[in-house]
C-alpha cells in the first residue's frame, strides 16, 4: 500500500515537473539577433534600420513587439532638449505590418501589430525605420556620434546585437576613431568589437545581453563632413524645445517695454538747473528731510542724519563703546522740532531715556523709523517729487501672469528662470526710475547741490564765495548732519582738520558735547567715519529682527538612442 502512494505521488512530481518544462520552454521569448543599420548625413540627421529577430511563444510577445524611443533630454544648462523622431516604416518578415506611435514617458514608444491579430509561436523578423536628428556631438577637433544601439530597457535578453554606420561620403578610414560599452546603464565593460573601414563602422558584442542590457558605441571623425547647425539655429531648437523660456522672452520683453514708456511719460526730471555754490542749506529744511528729496525716498541715512541733527541740537546723547552705540534723550521741548524728528524722538524713547542700538530692540527702533518716514512722505512726497510707484502694478501683475504661464506649459527650465529673475530686477530698477521730480523739487534739489559744493571742496578760493563763514567747531557741528545726509562727512570733516589741531596746541582743546566715544583733533576721518557709516550700520542692523537675514569617457546607457523594448 505505501509502494502504490509513493508511485503515485512520484508520477505527480513528473507530471508538474513536466508542466514547468513545457512552460519555461514555450516562455523562452528572446531577441536572437539585433542589427542597427545607422546612416550619418551630411545635414548631421540620420537614418537608421533596426532589425530586430525575436523568438515569440505567446506569453509576452502576442500580437507583435514595442519600441521605445527617447526624445526629450536635458541639456547641461537644464534646458529640455527635443530631437525629432519620425517613424519611416514598420514590417514584418519582409513584409509591412501595422504600427502605431504613442507619447510615452520621455519619448515616443512604436507598437508593430494589431491587438485583434494573435501571432503563432515562432521567429519573427520585425524591421523599424525611422529618422531623427540632433544626436551628433559637434567639437572643436572633430565630431562625435554617442549612440546608444539596443537601449537598455528591453526586456528580453539579446543573444547578439550589431551595429553598422555608414559615415558621410569623404570619410577614410584614416582619423576615423570606434569604441563600444556593453551591460547595463552606466557599465563600462567592452565586450564588443569594432573593425572600421572606408566610410563605414562595424561593431560586434562578443557575448549574449541580458534583460536590461545594452550596447552603446561612440565614433568620431575629422571634421568638414558633416553641417554644424549655426547659433541661430541652436537658438530656434532652444526656444522650440522649451516653451517656457519663450514666454518668459515674450513677458519680458513686453514688461520693460511697459515699463520703458512709462518712464518715458512719467520718469523723466525736469532739466536741472544751473548749479551754484551755497555756504547755507535752503531755509525750513532739516537734513533728513533734506536727503528724502533728494534719494526721493527713505534710507538709513536718512535716519542717521536726523539723529545726529536731533544731537547736535541738544535733544539726545550719541556714546560709542567698541562699536556699541546708545542713545540717551536730553531735557528739552519736542514741540520746536519739526514734525519728522519729533515723531522720532517720541517712538525712539516711547521705553526709557536709553536706548542701545541692538537688534533686541528692533521693534522700538522699526517702529521710531516708520514714525520718521511717515511724516516726511506726508509733508514733502507728492510736492517735491513723485514716486510713481502705481505705474508698477500692472508690471507686476504681468510678472505673475508670465510666471504662471511658464508653470503651465511645462517648460520650467533654468534659463526660463534666469528671465524671470531679470523681470523682477528690471522692476526693482524702475521702481527708482520712475520717481520724478516736480519743478519745486528740481529747484530744490539744484539748490540743495550748490550746498553739497561747499561742504564737498576743501579749498573755498575754488568755489569763489562771497563772505564765506569762517571755520569754527560750531559750523563744523552744525553743518555735520547735512554733510552725512548729503555723503560728503568725510571731506567736511577734513576741512577742520587745521582748525582742531590749532586748538589743541593752544590747550583748549574739542570734543563734541554731544559724543561720547572716541574722538581724537589728530584723528578727525576716523570720527567722521565712525559717526557716519558705522553708526548707520547700527542703525540699520539694530532694525532687523534677529534672525532674519541669512549669511554666508563612456559607458552603457549614455548618449543618444538607447530606450528598450518589450511585447505586447
Amino acid at each position: 500500500m505505501r509502494s502504490v502512494r509513493i508511485r503515485n505521488l512520484a508520477g505527480f512530481v513528473l507530471v508538474v515537473g513536466s508542466f514547468f518544462a513545457v512552460g519555461a520552454a514555450l516562455g523562452d521569448e528572446r531577441i536572437l539577433a539585433y542589427q542597427s543599420d545607422i546612416r550619418i548625413n551630411v545635414d548631421g540627421s540620420m537614418t537608421v534600420v533596426e532589425q530586430i529577430r525575436v523568438r515569440a511563444e505567446g506569453v509576452n510577445i502576442r500580437r507583435g513587439i514595442y519600441r521605445d524611443f527617447p526624445t526629450d533630454y536635458k541639456d547641461r544648462f537644464g534646458n529640455r532638449y527635443r530631437v525629432d523622431f519620425e517613424v519611416v516604416s514598420v514590417t514584418r518578415d519582409g513584409m509591412p505590418e501595422t504600427w502605431k506611435a504613442e507619447k510615452y514617458a520621455n519619448g515616443v514608444r512604436v507598437y508593430a501589430g494589431r491587438s485583434d491579430v494573435y501571432l503563432d509561436p515562432d521567429v519573427y523578423v520585425y524591421a523599424i525605420t525611422y529618422r531623427t536628428n540632433r544626436q551628433l556631438g559637434f567639437f572643436p577637433k572633430h565630431d562625435e556620434l554617442y549612440w546608444n544601439v539596443t537601449g537598455n530597457g528591453w526586456a528580453f535578453p539579446i543573444d547578439s546585437a550589431r551595429a553598422v554606420v555608414t559615415l558621410p561620403e569623404g570619410i577614410s578610414g584614416e582619423g576615423v576613431e570606434a569604441a563600444a560599452y556593453t551591460g547595463v546603464a552606466g557599465s563600462t565593460a567592452r565586450n564588443a568589437v569594432s573593425e572600421v573601414t572606408v566610410g563605414q563602422v562595424v561593431i560586434e558584442t562578443l557575448r549574449p545581453m541580458r534583460p536590461q542590457e545594452g550596447l552603446t558605441i561612440v565614433l568620431g571623425w575629422p571634421k568638414g563632413h558633416v553641417i554644424e547647425p549655426d547659433h541661430w539655429q541652436k537658438l530656434r531648437w532652444l526656444l522650440r524645445d522649451n516653451r517656457g523660456l519663450l514666454i518668459a522672452l515674450a513677458g519680458f520683453g513686453l514688461i520693460i517695454a511697459y515699463l520703458y514708456f512709462a518712464w518715458l511719460r512719467y520718469g523723466r526730471d525736469p532739466e536741472p538747473g544751473v548749479v551754484f555754490p551755497h555756504y547755507e542749506p535752503p531755509q525750513g529744511f532739516s537734513p533728513a528731510s533734506a536727503r528724502f528729496i533728494r534719494e526721493m525716498g527713505y534710507d538709513d541715512r536718512t535716519f542717521t542724519a536726523a539723529v545726529v541733527n536731533l544731537a547736535v541740537n541738544g535733544h539726545l546723547e550719541i556714546s560709542e563703546r567698541h562699536g556699541e552705540y546708545a542713545l540717551r534723550k536730553l531735557p528739552g521741548d519736542p514741540e520746536a522740532l519739526a514734525a519728522g524728528e519729533r515723531a522720532l524722538l517720541t517712538q525712539l524713547f516711547s521705553k526709557g531715556p536709553v536706548i542701545e542700538l541692538d537688534d533686541a530692540n528692533h521693534r522700538t527702533i522699526g517702529g521710531a523709523r516708520k514714525a520718521h518716514r511717515r511724516a516726511l512722505r506726508l509733508d514733502y512726497e507728492k510736492v517735491y517729487f513723485y514716486t510713481n510707484s502705481a505705474l508698477l502694478i500692472p508690471a507686476g501683475v504681468m510678472t505673475l501672469v508670465t510666471g504662471g504661464l511658464v508653470v503651465l506649459s511645462g517648460g520650467v527650465s533654468p534659463a526660463a528662470i534666469v528671465i524671470i529673475a531679470l523681470i523682477c530686477v528690471g522692476l526693482v530698477a524702475f521702481h527708482f526710475l520712475l520717481k520724478a521730480a516736480t519743478p519745486k523739487g528740481r529747484q530744490l534739489m539744484d539748490r540743495l547741490d550748490g550746498f553739497r559744493l561747499f561742504l564737498d571742496v576743501a579749498e573755498r578760493e575754488e568755489l569763489d564765495l562771497r563772505n564765506p563763514p569762517d571755520r569754527t567747531p560750531e559750523l563744523f557741528e552744525r553743518y555735520l548732519p547735512f554733510a552725512l545726509a548729503l555723503g560728503v562727512e568725510q571731506s567736511w570733516t577734513e576741512q577742520f582738520a587745521e582748525v582742531f589741531a590749532g586748538l589743541g596746541r593752544d590747550g583748549q582743546g574739542y570734543s563734541p558735547r554731544w559724543y561720547r566715544g572716541d574722538f581724537s583733533t589728530e584723528r578727525v576721518g576716523t570720527f567722521a567715519s565712525s559717526v557716519g557709516s558705522s553708526l548707520t550700520s547700527a542703525i540699520a542692523s539694530s532694525a532687523t529682527p534677529p534672525g532674519s537675514s541669512s549669511g554666508g569617457g563612456g559607458f552603457s546607457g549614455g548618449g543618444g538612442g538607447g530606450g528598450g523594448g518589450g511585447g505586447w
